[in-house]
């Protein structure tokens, strides 16, 4: 049941439709008869009205098996064609009436006659006019003069009559074709990736919404902007490798390649490319899905995998190394005891022998926490209190190194913790900061409540740097940038293993020349009372 507002609607469609087809018939000289010749509309109504019933079975056993329709669809035509002639003989006597057209406008507009194709519907009612005729020829046949006017009238009015369900055919298919495209439009920019149509020479046309919200582009910037411009320098060779394989394939894919977003950053994702042809138009429609969970998803598990297998590893290394150590070293105590100890070279050699030995022995010690958990029991752990202990034990060593210390510690609620983990990771960290500072500097040490019941420890320091391209290695088991000698790179693989340990997290943020930030977020449930500041 239609609304008034469809009405309305209806109403304000149709009449332009209307307007063009009076314009038409005016400029072609077709509307030969007035809509004022009442009387001869009238008559050839009250004719169309009367053959009808006669003429209506000849037609659909004509058009029936023509077309293959089945014979159990001929009443249902039967009674539609019925109804529609009737509704064309109201308007044949009163032109004005624009009812007949609103009702083929709303079910054109439904899809009632857009479901046929526009020439097998014409043709069909082209046949009925022609038998109208012949029929109307017949009756007046002894009448020249009265059937011709009314042949005439009959001719006009069904060119008029076409030209209405015409209009009407390609208004339906113009405002279907919107609507698909208007689908396809909120389609495309509701897809969970990023899509970009790029031309022949590699410009790009446009681009959907998460194409704006991932790249910082509007649509409007976005075209006519150089494909290759949207990525790395270094990886624009392989961009426009997956663009030519995919106009000469017609698909390719890659998932080594980055977009540049508007800010310079760089995000990982899968490119996917078709070549599309729609008539004379040639384009690619490149799909790309940021990966940026996955890739580091990949990394974490690559990590895991690396800190087990180094962790069994060391363990047999380990044990293997501490029985000789341990028989060397009593070898040495033995020595000590025996030996002239007046010599003041064999003393200082006994010396340097017993101190590499416990070196070998501390590298042991780190390897093994590869390998099992500490044996140290959960317990409360202030943290700014561990952290001040351990500034006060390393005061000297910060001294000589010509390092100034500056700390800034939010109150934090006691956590349960491995002490002996705590140290560790706070030693491992602050003498890494040092190392990092060869000609002194300065390090701050920041603690605080962080969300989701987590406390977080900072330690900045002010020395070298860590390029970029060695940032995603420094985790690594025996990586390190030091000179040879100054580190066995195990200190932050430690610190890693046991933070992932207690399912926490260390982020590390460095630029050359300028300094080093690592922040570490435990999680502490205990510290739920703390209010974070935001």
């Amino acid at each position: 049941m239609s609304t008034p507002l469809d009405d309305a609607l209806l109403d304000a469609a149709l009449t332009p439709h209307l307007e063009r087809i009076a314009g038409y018939l005016r400029g072609a000289r077709l509307a030969q008869v007035s809509p004022d010749h009442g009387v001869l509309r009238q008559s050839l109504a009250t004719f169309m009205n009367a053959a009808t019933p006669a003429i209506i079975d000849r037609w659909l056993g004509e058009i029936g098996p023509a077309l293959g329709i089945p014979q159990s669809d001929w009443p249902r035509i039967k009674a539609d064609q019925t109804a529609a002639v009737a509704r064309w003989a109201r308007h044949v006597a009163n032109p004005r009436d624009v009812e007949t057209y609103r009702y083929l406008s709303a079910h054109t507009r439904r899809g009632f006659i857009a479901r046929f194709p526009a020439s097998r519907f014409l043709a069909v009612q082209m046949r009925f006019t022609q038998l109208l005729a012949e029929a109307l020829e017949r009756e007046y046949a002894h009448d020249g003069e009265r059937a011709a006017p009314l042949v005439r009238l009959l001719a006009q009015e069904f060119q008029e009559r076409i030209l209405h369900i015409t209009d009407f055919f390609v208004q339906g298919r113009e405002e279907e074709l919107l609507e698909q495209e208007a689908s396809y439009r909120r389609a495309i920019d509701r897809a969970p990736a990023c899509i970009l149509w790029v031309d022949a020479n590699g410009a790009v046309l446009d681009g959907n919404h998460v194409a704006e919200r991932l790249l910082g582009y509007t649509r409007a910037e976005l075209a006519g902007l150089p494909l290759r411009e949207l990525h790395p320098a270094r990886e624009r060779p392989r961009a426009e490798a997956l663009w030519r394989t995919a106009i000469e394939r017609g698909h390719a894919s890659r998932d080594d390649l980055h977009l540049l977003t508007r800010r310079g950053e760089a995000v990982p994702v899968f490119a996917n490319a078709g070549y599309i042809e729609y008539g004379h138009r040639r384009w690619v429609q490149l799909i790309c899905v940021d990966i940026s969970d996955r890739k580091r998803l990949e990394s974490q598990l690559i990590q895991s995998e690396k800190m087990a297998a180094i962790g069994q590893l060391a363990a047999g290394i380990a044990h293997e190394l501490r029985n000789p150590l341990a028989i060397v070293m009593n070898a040495l105590y033995d020595l000590g005891q025996i030996i002239d100890t007046t010599n003041p070279e064999v003393v200082e050699d006994l010396r340097i022998a017993e101190e590499e030995i416990g070196r070998a022995q501390a590298i042991i010690k780190n390897l093994l926490e590869f390998s099992r958990e500490s044996g140290a029991e959960l317990e409360p752990v202030d943290v700014n209190e561990f952290l001040t202990r351990t500034l006060q034990l390393m005061q000297k060593y910060l001294l000589d190194n010509g390092v100034r210390v500056r700390t800034s510690l939010d109150p934090i609620a006691p956590c349960l913790a491995n002490a002996n983990a705590m140290r560790q990771i706070l030693l491992n960290l602050i003498t890494n900061a040092v190392q990092a500072m060869p000609q002194g500097g300065e390090l701050e040490l920041r603690t605080g409540v962080a969300p989701d019941s987590r406390i977080r420890l900072e330690v900045r320091d002010t020395g070298v740097g860590i390029p970029a391209e060695h940032l995603q290695d420094i985790f690594d088991p025996f990586y390190t940038t030091k000179a040879p000698g100054q580190g066995t790179g195990l200190g932050l693989s430690v610190v890693h293993s046991i933070l992932r340990r207690y399912r926490g997290e260390i982020r590390v943020a460095s630029e050359v020349g300028v300094g080093t930030t690592f922040t570490i977020d435990l999680p502490c449930p205990c510290h739920t009372d703390v209010v974070v500041e935001t």
